[in-house]
């Protein structure tokens, strides 16, 4: 008989063992990590302390204001000056609703996010809310001039703020899981910002923020 001309089949490569979790792997498998959502009056430093956070986490971040521009092709004051606030706070929702979708994602929010009740149970509903509160004082040197922010035209800055701070403290302290003093050096923000999560998620997921092995 001749010799059998059919081909064996390959070995299949063995599969790769599941990634382990750690802090520079948030999204291992079978894991949903929670939203941190940052909110505060502008000037709280929540982009800033957002965008190191996330760097320090190793997760994406989303700045919902940067989302809207993004999204409509306009800046925020364009959008103010040209439709409306009401049209912005609408557009504002729809980038909350997908920023809050996004597992694991650190999340930095406009100052007016909290005037939608809907936005506070997105983001609550996702994760941890964390308000970043900052004084007047701090706030309007952070800003300087505030050009670029449409509800901080025509007034005195630090009033402007001050009186905004005041309107908004109890919304925020409601929204909020967790309230933090943003006055002092950011990166102080941001070491207290882990510590919080650690505590509040570090049992449930068995990881630690400051190293890669898994708790036992």
């Amino acid at each position: 008989m001749g010799a059998d001309r059919r081909r064996s089949k390959p070995a299949r490569a063995p599969k790769p063992n599941p990634p382990r979790i750690s802090n520079r792997n948030p999204d291992a498998e079978g894991i949903n990590l929670p939203t941190i959502a940052l909110i505060g009056p502008m000037g709280a430093g929540k982009t800033e302390v957002g965008r190191r956070l996330a760097e320090r986490l190793g997760r994406p971040l989303i700045d919902t204001d940067a989302l809207v521009v993004e999204r409509d092709g306009r800046s925020v004051s364009d959008i103010f000056s040209e439709e409306s606030e009401t049209a912005f706070r609408a557009k504002e929702a729809e980038a909350v609703v997908e920023a809050a979708a996004v597992p694991g994602a650190v999340i930095a929010t406009g100052g007016g996010v909290v005037l939608d009740p809907r936005n506070v149970e997105a983001l609550r509903s996702s994760g941890q809310v964390i308000y970043l509160r900052a004084s007047a004082a701090v706030a309007a040197a952070r800003l300087g001039s505030g050009e670029g922010r449409p509800l901080l035209e025509g007034t005195p800055l630090g009033n402007r703020i001050a009186q905004l701070i005041e309107d908004r403290q109890d919304l925020y302290r409601r929204a909020a899981h967790y309230e933090l003093n943003a006055d002092g050096k950011l990166e102080d923000v941001v070491d207290a910002l882990v510590e919080v999560w650690e505590a509040v998620c570090g049992p449930r997921f068995g990881f630690s923020l400051r190293g890669d092995a898994p708790r036992q």
